[in-house]
Parts: C-alpha cells; structure tokens; sequence
C-alpha cells in the first residue's frame, strides 16, 4: 500500500485519479469527524466532499514531506469552521444512533447508547476548543505532533490541553450519569 504522501504528491503532479485512493481511506474519519459535531449525516457527508475538493483544488499547497493526515484535517476544520459560520450553528440535541457498534443484547444496547449519549452531552458541555481537541486525538486518533499541526500550538501544550479537556470531560460525564 503507497504512503499517504506518496499518493498526494501524484495528486499535486496531476495524477487526480489518485486522489480516489485517499477518499477511500479517509472519507469514513472525516465523516465520523463531522458527525461529532454536527449530527446530521447528510451534512456531514456533503462536509466531507468539500474536504476532497479543497484538496483537489488546493493541491499545489502541499508539501513533500509534510503529513497528509495533518494537512487533510487543517482542511476539514477550516471547513468546520466555515460551516459554523455560515449557519450560525449551535450543537443540537443527541443522537444515539451514531454509534456504528452493534449489540444483540437489547440491555447492553440501551445502556450503551445511553453512555455514548451522556458523552455526548458531556462533550457539548466542555468548552470548543478542548472539545475539538478530543475529537482530534480519541475520535480521529490522530497523534499529538499532527494535532499541533493543525491547530498551531506546540506539542507540548496539545497534551497539556488534552489531559485537561479529559478531566473536564470526565467530570462533566460523571455529573450527568449521576456516578
């Protein structure tokens, strides 16, 4: 399998074809991406369509030897922002239906869609810049350096940042669970 910078740099050389190969690796991430913000799939979705135009369009931006993931998440939260912009949008309601996990016991399932919903709940009560930070590093697992990337902090800070927005999110979970 051809590295991620690999296929981009044929993408910055006119090779737009390839392009193809990145959205299929990463159109779910980005999606899971949006959703935790925005909560409706159809958005979501076209959200992350304008992610992979931007890259098309903004190719020649890209720089050997920079990280592709980085780069391609810079884009989606640049697109996150404009979109909160552009729709005066707040974070609705839950919707426990996110979770792709699948449970055949209906009391494993309702007790786990009422933690994903109590986190969910938990994280809209966190401030949005270490909820965004969350979601970078436990939800799109991308690591400390890449996140420092894209929000422009050091590495240093990212973590500090991290470790904090967790215990506030831990805190704010266990408030709304009654545990």
């Amino acid at each position: 399998m051809k590295q991620d910078n690999e296929i981009m740099l044929s993408v910055k050389e006119g090779d737009i074809q390839k392009l193809g190969q990145l959205f299929d690796r990463y159109s779910k991430s980005l999606y899971n991406y949006f959703r935790l913000y925005i909560r409706d799939r159809v958005k979501s979705e076209d959200l992350v369509q304008n992610v992979f135009y931007n890259i098309l369009r903004y190719r020649h931006t890209y720089k050997e030897g920079a990280s592709f993931r980085a780069w391609m998440y810079t884009i989606a939260r640049n697109e996150k922002i404009k979109y909160f912009k552009k729709n005066n949008f707040s974070m609705s309601e839950i919707d426990p239906e996110m979770s792709d996990e699948k449970s055949h016991n209906p009391e494993n399932d309702l007790e786990h869609k009422t933690d994903i919903g109590h986190l969910n709940m938990a994280l809209e009560r966190i401030p949005a810049d270490s909820r965004e930070l969350l979601i970078l590093s436990k939800f799109t697992e991308l690591p400390y350096r890449q996140i420092a990337e894209i929000t422009g902090c050091a590495n240093g800070t990212v973590r500090v940042r991290i470790y904090r927005a967790l215990k506030l999110l831990k805190a704010e979970f266990f408030k709304i669970s009654g545990e």
